[in-house]
């Protein structure tokens, strides 16, 4: 039986779920698993062992059983294997049954989570970006600053660690607006996405390679960036797309 009252931290979540901490903040983020009984501060959250011992067991498929539908529309999945796996990126083939059709293998890409901050200056009227190449898709854009959630890190304080290593700024509010799979189809990879104010400068930025440096652009001349093609980042355009759409919160 579970030890009543016993408290698990993030670590402690995802080992016993055999994942990294950083996949049980994204569970978190979107609601998948139980809400944290306790926070203690931005970044320690705490769960009852008992509900979460509780949680896995009905939402684990059992070895003897095949996975059945809870929905007319749901696809199953029967078991998956890598055929690659980097520090970077995983590439599998997950085993699925769509609703309707036979079952077979796809490819399924997870990247580690991704955290990106919408800095608004003191006006209120200019968000900070950054003119940088992109190298894959071989384009110039503007971005917000941002970059990968480290495992036993929480989004937002990938979202302030980054603020500082790619602008040397720090920020004296942030929260979280939104978090998104920019490829649902096939890739697993959940953005976060942060507003913050009050920046102020700390330090030299120590990420030489994150583009030209900050510049605070107008909000109201995105919309005509948009459509130029100056912003292409999913992260920055959903960022961006929601500061228009509902201010700053």
């Amino acid at each position: 039986m579970p030890q009543t009252g016993e408290l698990w931290t993030t670590s402690d979540v995802a080992k016993y779920l055999g994942v990294k901490p950083g996949t049980v903040s994204a569970y978190r983020h979107r609601g998948q698993m139980p809400a944290p009984v306790q926070t203690l501060g931005e970044r320690t959250h705490l769960w009852e062992a008992a509900t979460i011992r509780e949680w896995h067991e009905h939402r684990r498929p059992k070895s003897d059983a095949p996975p059945e539908r809870t929905d007319p529309h749901e696809w199953l999945v029967h078991g998956e294997r890598d055929l690659y796996k980097s520090e970077w990126v995983r590439l599998s083939k997950v085993d699925v049954e769509p609703p309707h059709g036979s079952r077979f293998e796809h490819h399924v890409v997870t990247m580690r989570a991704a955290a990106m901050t919408a800095i608004i200056d003191e006006s209120g009227e200019n968000v900070g970006l950054v003119w940088r190449h992109r190298f894959a898709p071989d384009l110039w854009n503007w971005e917000l600053p941002g970059g990968l959630v480290d495992d036993d890190e929480e989004p937002i304080e990938t979202a302030r660690r980054e603020v500082r290593e790619e602008l040397g700024l720090v920020v004296a509010e942030i929260h979280h607006v939104v978090s998104f799979e920019p490829v649902v189809g096939m890739v697993r990879s959940p953005h976060h996405v942060f507003v913050a104010t009050g920046a102020r400068a700390a330090s030299e930025p120590t990420e030489k390679n994150e583009g030209a440096g900050l510049e605070w652009i107008a909000l109201d001349s995105i919309k005509g960036r948009i459509k130029a093609g100056e912003i292409s980042n999913s992260g920055t355009l959903v960022a961006l797309l929601h500061l228009l759409a509902f201010g700053i919160e």
